[in-house]
């Protein structure tokens, strides 16, 4: 009967949402508007937002389904396109910089976060008895990984790093080929799939108030408060500091490395961000960075790049942000004495362990495990981080793709290759459908 009702509720908003944009209101205003109304919905009906969150599952699933097909195309497209090799390295090795800078800075925002927080000191640590914390695989396994024996495995899980890999050997080996028109069929396959693959995008990333609204309201309507009451105050730390990055160490950036105006990528990255944050996935969230990306005049080959590369490295929510906080709370709650040194190792192998642990599935578990063991930390207490780690993982992934997007535009500007008119028009959404 609640969820009934409940569902109701929600095409109610649906509805309103579909009048914002009769009425022409920005693509902004409506994911803003879907959030408030998600909120609403999951705190009225709690425990009974099932029929809701499908809306938003249909969305999610079918936004996962496009992943595989934008690597494949976009990559072999955009890598094709390149003048040579070089271009190919320069693009890369700018992504793993700034990408490795997001990280550094996250771990930086971490510790700070910690010490204004004062997150652990007096608290209780009860390790349980039982507890089991996840295994790090072996650095040589994950290396093997990420290259490609049953592709089609691959691309069924969604395994982004053996595709990206064999997409580029396609796409590396058109680059080499002399005699370009012998493959002029292949490549005017790729060119014309490119197109089509990202006018999907474009059509199901136009659906994303809708799914924004679904997903908030049954996460709000799921969440417990008395489980997460004694880790409040590590889930409201890990917020500000992935909120923080995402806006004021990202705009900096953005100012500083780009010489451009902060405010403009906020605005038109924000409804790729809620994406993120809703879907709590940053695989699936690939398709609406590039799109985002491009709309604010990056050019094709870096966004796709740059969205790749950051849904599996860098990434300072997961491989930053979440392990150093825990590692810290562990530190203050067990009064371990903590010199420069120790912080200065904390955030080299939190970067470390951003490459060494990319493409594994439950990737902030696994990254936080990996993190205490080098710290020599009980690994047992990420255990006691389970009730939270569901929700603190929005604003994980969130922060993971914004790093992505905003590491696209750094490319794209410090290689003069940005179309700052393009960057700076206000005039249009930033994920809306091409026409």
């Amino acid at each position: 009967m609640l969820n009934g009702l409940a569902l109701l509720v929600a095409i109610i908003g649906f509805a309103m949402i579909f009048f914002e944009k009769k009425h022409h209101q920005s693509f902004l205003v409506r994911v803003l508007s879907a959030m408030v109304m998600g909120v609403v919905i999951g705190l009225l009906f709690r425990g009974h937002t099932d029929y809701v969150a499908a809306v938003g599952h249909i969305y999610v699933n079918v936004l996962s389904s496009l992943v595989v097909p934008v690597l494949f195309f976009s990559i072999i497209y955009t890598v094709s396109s390149l003048e040579d090799i070089h271009a190919l390295t320069r693009i890369g090795g700018k992504a793993i910089g700034f990408l490795s800078l997001h990280n550094v800075l996250g771990s930086l925002i971490a510790i700070v976060t910690v010490f204004l927080f004062r997150i652990g000191q007096g608290a209780s640590v009860a390790v349980p008895a039982d507890a089991k914390a996840a295994e790090v695989p072996p650095v040589l396994d994950t290396i093997v990984s990420f290259f490609p024996k049953n592709i089609v495995d691959n691309a069924a899980n969604n395994q982004v790093v053996p595709v990206i890999v064999f997409s580029a050997l396609f796409a590396i080996a058109i680059l080499l080929y002399k005699d370009k028109n012998e493959i002029k069929p292949f490549t005017d396959f790729i060119a014309a799939g490119n197109h089509l693959v990202f006018h999907v995008v474009s059509m199901v990333t136009g659906f994303t108030p809708y799914a924004v609204l679904a997903l908030i309201a049954n996460r709000v309507s799921g969440m417990d408060m008395a489980d997460i009451g004694s880790l409040l105050i590590v889930l409201i730390a890990v917020f500000a500091a992935t909120i923080f990055h995402s806006v004021v160490t990202t705009s900096a950036l953005l100012f500083f490395i780009g010489k451009l105006n902060p405010i403009h990528y906020l605005r038109k990255f924000f409804p790729t961000w809620m994406i993120g944050f809703t879907t709590q996935s940053s695989v699936g969230s690939i398709p609406a960075s590039v799109e985002s990306q491009q709309e604010m005049g990056v050019p094709e080959e870096i966004a796709s790049f740059a969205a790749s590369i950051g849904s599996s490295f860098g990434m300072p929510g997961c491989a930053a942000i979440w392990p150093v906080t825990l590692s810290l709370f562990t530190v203050n709650a067990l009064g371990i004495n903590y010199g420069l040194k120790d912080y200065i190792v904390l955030v080299i192998v939190s970067l470390l362990v951003s490459a060494g642990t990319v493409g594994v599935p439950g990737i902030a578990t696994i990254t936080a495990t990996a993190v205490f063991t080098a710290m020599g930390l009980p690994v047992e207490v990420i255990i006691l981080m389970t009730p939270i780690s569901a929700i603190a993982d929005m604003a994980r992934t969130a922060t993971n793709v914004s790093a992505g997007g905003s590491t696209g535009v750094l490319i794209a500007a410090t290689n003069n290759e940005l179309d700052r008119d393009q960057y700076q028009d206000e005039s249009g959404d930033a994920v809306q459908v091409r026409s």
